[in-house]
């Protein structure tokens, strides 16, 4: 939530003004594939109390969380390098830099800059975007220039309070955060799609179709990773002939009652390990793992497959398969 910050930074600034036309829509504001290299982690809070209601009444939020959070999967995809671009041409009001890519717990972090290194752009007519969570040393814009849409103007990064590499892209209006998937027409319901006064372009609403519940990343391992992405860095791998084998799924969206199924495949084509288990609360974000210790003869040497899926009822909510190579 970036509703209140502790510096002068993002003060806002009110002027009058009326919703883009689709001339001036919303552009993805990261250059990446949503689905295959990026993904949406939190929603805009609809809800006005202490409860969270993102636009189709799902929980893909948090409380008085004012954007909308385009993450990476690991922090190998952040070291690669991925840009963060205008959404729509203006004239850049200010900027941070400085802030390390730490995390919540990470050292260096500065009291009441939870947004870390960040940009805001001005669009005219009281609309504003801020981009948040920036790489450090990554910016490529300074206060008073000018920028196209889809410039780029930095890099996705952990700066600030954050838990994984993302963006956190709040649109603003005389100063209020507006969910870009519904603009200034106030929530009414809960259709299949975007409200039809979104802000984003429509090739946008597209690429951003909602995805109740996914996997974020998985992997096969000689232990148990750790359930945060940063420490996850390097990623976990397998081990060799007489190591355990852990088949592990990072997924947002998990519910309770979910029922999620593990199994890892040997080189011969038939299951060395199987597992079912029911989730008892899931999250935003949901950590799982399951293995099984070699026997005295350990592993047969080859490739190893792991396949992970999250069941809602009778239908497949997510699922992915992962290999590895046993030496």
């Amino acid at each position: 939530m970036y509703a209140i910050l502790a510096d002068i930074l993002f003060a806002m600034t009110s002027f009058a003004g009326a919703e883009p036309g689709a001339s001036t829509a919303l552009a993805l504001p990261v250059d990446c594939t949503p689905g295959r290299t990026c993904l949406i982690q939190k929603l805009f809070d609809h809800d006005a109390g202490p409860g969270r209601r993102d636009y189709r009444c799902g929980v893909l939020t948090t409380d008085g969380h004012d954007g909308t959070d385009i993450r990476l999967r690991t922090m190998a995809d952040m070291r690669a390098g991925v840009p963060v671009v205008a959404a729509r041409a203006g004239i850049v009001l200010r900027t941070r830099d400085g802030e390390p890519d730490a995390g919540l717990a990470g050292p260096g972090r500065t009291a009441g800059k939870d947004a870390g290194n960040a940009v805001v752009i001005d669009h005219g007519g009281g609309w504003e975007t801020q981009y948040s969570h920036l790489r450090r040393g990554s910016l490529l814009v300074r206060p008073g220039q000018t920028v196209a849409r889809g410039q780029a103007i930095a890099l996705v990064g952990l700066s600030g309070n954050s838990e994984f590499p993302h963006l956190h892209f709040t649109v603003r209006h005389n100063g209020m955060a507006v969910d870009p998937f519904v603009g200034l027409t106030p929530l009414a319901g809960c259709g299949s799609g975007a409200s039809p006064a979104a802000l984003w372009s429509p090739i946008v609403v597209t690429q951003l179709g909602y995805v109740p519940t996914g996997v974020i990343a998985a992997g096969l391992a000689a232990e148990v990773p750790p359930s945060a992405v940063v420490d996850r860095d390097p990623p976990p791998a397998l081990g060799g002939a007489h190591a355990p084998l852990i088949l592990w799924a990072d997924t947002f969206g998990a519910r309770a009652g979910d029922r999620q199924e593990f199994a890892i495949i040997g080189p011969d084509g038939k299951a060395v390990h199987s597992q079912a288990s029911e989730v008892e609360k899931g999250g935003l974000s949901w950590f799982a793992y399951s293995g099984k210790r070699p026997s005295a003869a350990g592993w047969a040497k080859g490739r190893y497959v792991g396949r992970y899926r999250l069941l809602r009822g009778s239908t497949v909510a997510a699922e992915i398969e992962v290999g590895g190579v046993v030496q």
